[in-house]
């Protein structure tokens, strides 16, 4: 009882801020989102000149390091990098301490699970070439657009990189280092990923194993 009364102010305050105060602060940041939207913490936002970041209903960010049992490295992070750049999320997704950054694209369907501190990049951030690197180790960087389809699982501590597309309803495996196109229903795991099974086996292996109901 004692220390839940201790706890009463961080818990009040708490409460304010996540229902009025951090949505209040993510539409001046310039954050256009839907309804129903739920924030726990604080979420980091850096918006580049002419950025978009667009969240769709009932969309989910949990950003206070105790939200997950997990426990988060850091808060939730949206990021565009670059003039034009956009992060589009859909509705009913959730993510925890997921940090996302934008150079051109990150585009995230529908119902999608993003676990603890998984990071999403769609830039190398700096050049591959020493040679460039010399000249200028910021400018010249690879980008290519991120999709992420509906109904996604992401396991904790995944790392998407650049031109990765990902199917509807596939499931990233904890850890995964992920490039390159997978068709719906894959499972994605390893470093580098790979599709270990495809939408068919993981019908015929759950068909296997279902008993059967008399009716």
């Amino acid at each position: 009882m004692i220390f839940r009364l201790l706890r009463l102010p961080r818990t009040l305050w708490n409460r304010f801020a996540d229902g009025w105060l951090w949505p209040l602060w993510l539409r001046a940041q310039g954050v256009d989102y839907g309804t129903g939207l739920k924030l726990v913490g604080r979420p980091e936002i850096r918006q580049a000149e002419h950025g978009v970041i667009k969240l769709g209903d009932q969309v989910s960010l949990y950003s206070r390091p105790n939200s997950n049992p997990l426990q988060l490295h850091s808060p939730c992070a949206l990021y565009t990098l670059a003039p034009g750049a956009q992060i589009h999320i859909g509705s009913q997704t959730a993510m925890s301490g997921a940090v996302i950054c934008a150079a051109t694209s990150v585009k995230i369907g529908e119902r999608v699970l993003i676990g603890a501190n998984v990071k999403i990049l769609d830039t190398d951030f700096h050049p591959l070439n020493a040679e460039a690197r010399k000249r200028d180790r910021n400018a010249g960087a690879t980008t290519r657009p991120i999709t992420i389809g509906n109904d996604v699982f992401i396991g904790t501590g995944a790392l998407i990189l650049r031109g990765t597309i990902i199917g509807d309803g596939c499931v990233v495996g904890a850890g995964a280092v992920v490039s390159g196109t997978f068709p719906p229903a894959s499972v994605i795991a390893g470093n580098p990923a790979k599709n270990l099974t495809n939408g068919t086996e993981i019908v015929e292996k759950t068909q296997q194993a279902a008993p059967e109901i008399e009716e």
